[in-house]
């Protein structure tokens, strides 16, 4: 079975371009009012200190910087690394950076006022419930752990609408599938996927509070056209209705704030 940061080391050099299509502008115009928004409803005060979790190539942990943040970011794709390498010494940016992953966090506990972890890396974790632990484990009493996971229903949905029932039972059974992008590579690793429920069940029984979750996002298709013109508009309206139940469930992808106790 293939590992997610066996794929990212064959894709980092392209990483970076497959996210300039208007849709992932819009997921990440979207996603950092929500990440905004959990930090101002948990009254946060920067700067803080975030471990970037799945830093990827860097997207996240600029953001962070450029807010005034003390950052840390932890990839398990080498390549990507050298990439986040790079982007922190044109920006001149003071960032810890380990190549290392999220079961085994390699840093003491209570570090942490924000664990940020976008970009689905839960379900792109070999152990999603030991990665949440850890997560949990370097979070400061009060913190935030702030991310995405991939949404199940959306997967069924996908598989369902084109009859395909054998997919479906799979996934449906298996709570996982099969992600890749075959026209920049040949390999594939495998996604676990969570409904809101479940994904509300695990993170109280690790010990966090104050769950919410959100669709992203839970309007469209939308034409690219569309997007380019009413990016402003269209955010407002997904904000708008993120947290409708009813709506959470067509989201190819789940955010989530969860808040470590105060107290133990």
């Amino acid at each position: 079975m293939g590992r997610s940061w066996d794929y990212y080391n064959e894709i980092a050099h392209l990483y970076d371009s497959q996210y300039e299509e208007p849709y992932w502008k819009l997921y990440h115009a979207i996603t950092e009012q929500l990440v905004e928004r959990a930090i101002r409803k948990n009254n946060s005060q920067s700067p803080l200190n975030v471990l970037d979790l799945g830093a990827g190539t860097g997207l996240w942990t600029e953001y962070f910087l450029e807010r005034g943040d003390v950052v840390t970011s932890l990839e398990p794709s080498k390549n990507m690394v050298e990439v986040l390498k790079m982007k922190a010494e044109i920006l001149e940016k003071d960032v810890e950076i380990i190549n290392g992953i999220c079961e085994k966090i390699a840093l003491e506990a209570e570090l942490f006022d924000i664990v940020n972890a976008q970009g689905d890396v839960f379900s792109y974790s070999i152990d999603p419930d030991e990665s949440l632990r850890e997560s949990f484990r370097v979070l400061k009493p009060g913190g935030l752990l702030i991310g995405s996971v991939d949404n199940l229903y959306a997967f069924l949905n996908d598989t369902i609408s084109v009859a395909d029932f054998k997919a479906f039972t799979k996934i449906e059974t298996e709570k996982k599938t099969q992600i890749g992008n075959s026209e920049v590579s040949k390999r594939t690793f495998e996604s676990h996927l969570f409904s809101p429920e479940m994904l509300k069940k695990m993170l109280t029984e690790i010990g966090f509070e104050e769950i919410e979750v959100a669709g992203k996002i839970v309007f469209g298709p939308y034409e690219e056209e569309a997007i380019i013109q009413e990016m402003n508009l269209i955010t407002e309206t997904e904000l708008n209705y993120c947290f409708t139940k009813e709506l959470i469930g067509k989201a190819e992808h789940l955010h989530f704030a969860a808040k470590k106790s105060l107290y133990k």
